[in-house]
């Protein structure tokens, strides 16, 4: 086979899923610095606007720690879209990596049975 040939019977462009990685992963850091400035930005006005009835004696302690965990409930979810976008980036560099050749399976394997040994 020639290589033209080898490049028509591919349906997949390399150069393609390398930009999506990179999409991919400067979304992920876009997502995760608008999440943590929204959970900076929400927590302040929150906790300003609230401190009084949250430094009140009769309101229970775990009313006052709900109050408090919501607004971190913003910047867990912000990292858990960061981790999943970074996966994703990850993962498509390393199938595209292995599908087109630059990295040999059986050495791969190798070194993960070397790191499973020791």
């Amino acid at each position: 086979m020639s290589n033209q040939e080898e490049e028509t019977l591919l349906f997949h462009n390399p150069a393609a899923i390398t930009r999506l990685a990179l999409w991919t992963t400067i979304v992920a850091w876009i997502v995760l610095v608008v999440s943590l400035l929204t959970t900076a930005s929400n927590g302040y006005f929150s906790l300003t606007n609230n401190w009084a009835s949250l430094m009140e004696p009769s309101i229970e302690l775990t009313m006052k720690l709900g109050f408090v965990s919501q607004i971190f409930m913003d910047a867990f979810t912000g990292v858990v879209y960061f981790l999943v976008l970074r996966g994703v980036s990850v993962g498509l560099n390393m199938l595209r990596d292995l599908f087109y050749g630059n990295v040999d399976v059986e050495d791969f394997e190798d070194e993960m049975e070397v790191e499973a040994a020791s």
